[in-house]
């Protein structure tokens, strides 16, 4: 994504999938009927807590934490909220687990977007401490990272996008590319994507934010390449979502 890229069942809530499958590759891309899609811990010196740095950045998390409507207009897609009524998976490769399974927290702070073939989600938790944060958020990114080396015709995860946006805050991202692409068990280069998945962190609340272009209600994806300048609406995104989050 990708997570912790990414949600699973949202397709009951919405009427679509937001990831693919990781199952059995057909012509093309692995159908969309089931669920598509970290470092050890670690010891670091004493620091500043993120509420010294930033404002308070180590409570629990809100919706005010999370991306709102407008962020998504801001970037061009026109989607409305929709109630997150099931609770979203992280999709990875080899398990599926919730944000909140990694964290060791309470249940995520959800949002739920949908519009057209996009479908976009957002989950979010309060980790213990900014240490925890920072292992919660390596752990999902390297489920997702499991994905960019997938047998040819599966789906993957292009090329981590990681920027340190303050002291506190950072943004990793992947871009999802369609099976069809897939020639050589990797995404090609510069290959145009269909979704994607960013991991946030800021202070002690981590986050997900995942979003496809391409969803439809049946097997087959509605498109294999999204429309318009995807790559740089998921950047954008990603960005916005880290700054959220406190």
């Amino acid at each position: 994504m990708c997570v912790v890229g990414a949600a699973a069942v949202l397709g009951a809530v919405v009427g679509a999938v937001v990831l693919p499958d990781a199952g059995t590759p057909v012509a093309g891309r692995p159908g969309e009927s089931g669920t598509t899609p970290v470092p050890p811990a670690h010891t670091s010196s004493p620091r500043p807590s993120a509420s010294t740095q930033s404002g308070s950045l180590d409570g629990p998390v809100t919706s005010a934490n999370m991306l709102s409507n407008a962020d998504l207009s801001s970037v061009g897609l026109a989607v409305s909220p929709q109630p997150p009524d099931v609770r979203l998976e992280l999709v990875g490769c080899d398990k599926m687990q919730t944000l909140d399974d990694i964290a060791v927290s309470g249940p995520p702070v959800q949002r739920t977007w949908e519009g057209g073939t996009v479908v976009a989600y957002e989950q979010a938790v309060a980790a213990r401490d900014e240490d925890e944060a920072e292992q919660v958020a390596r752990q999902v990114l390297g489920k997702l990272e499991a994905c960019q080396k997938r047998p040819a015709g599966y789906w993957v995860y292009g090329a981590t996008h990681s920027e340190p946006i303050d002291r506190v805050t950072t943004a990793s991202w992947v871009g999802e590319i369609d099976g069809s692409f897939n020639t050589a068990g990797r995404a090609p280069k510069d290959a145009k994507i269909s979704g994607g998945t960013a991991v946030l962190r800021r202070g002690n609340h981590v986050a997900v934010f995942s979003i496809n272009w391409c969803s439809s209600a049946g097997d087959e994806a509605a498109c294999v390449v999204a429309d318009g300048d995807a790559a740089k609406q998921l950047a954008t995104l990603s960005r916005l979502a880290a700054r959220r989050l406190g």
